[in-house]
């Protein structure tokens, strides 16, 4: 049985967010499971999860790249309890009915997935605010 590795961080724009995602995509490939992108009023959140465990070193490097881009994330009992909805396999439009969060992607993220999303709150907005840059 494998076991899953996961790393939760809060990133404060998409720029950094996206810089995570296309280095997990392109360093981390052959283990990511999953990785859910949460947008907040003031930062954004990414899960990782990987399908098994990694080496110490590609761990440590893991963990200094996210901490360079971010900070490591300790979740609300809200945030906790959408994570786990979208882990037992919860359809993701419903929890964000339901739970009034913005869940961008999840499972195997695109950075076109995150880019539309923001492009899109930029133009309903008419400006770019601090977390969309």
């Amino acid at each position: 049985m494998k076991s899953t590795v996961e790393y939760l961080y809060s990133f404060s724009n998409v720029s950094s967010t996206l810089r995570v995602i296309k280095h997990l995509r392109k360093n981390y490939h052959s283990t990511l499971k999953t990785v859910a992108v949460i947008n907040l009023l003031d930062r954004w959140i990414v899960k990782i999860n990987l399908s098994h465990t990694i080496s110490k070193k590609l761990a440590q490097n893991l963990r200094a790249f996210c901490s360079e881009m971010g900070i490591f994330y300790s979740p609300s009992i809200k945030i906790t309890k959408v994570l786990g909805q979208l882990e037992a396999g919860k359809c993701p439009i419903e929890i964000m009915n339901r739970d009034r969060v913005v869940i961008v992607v999840y499972g195997k993220p695109q950075t076109e997935e995150i880019e539309i999303f923001r492009d899109q709150i930029i133009d309903r907005l008419g400006y770019c605010p601090q977390n969309m840059a």
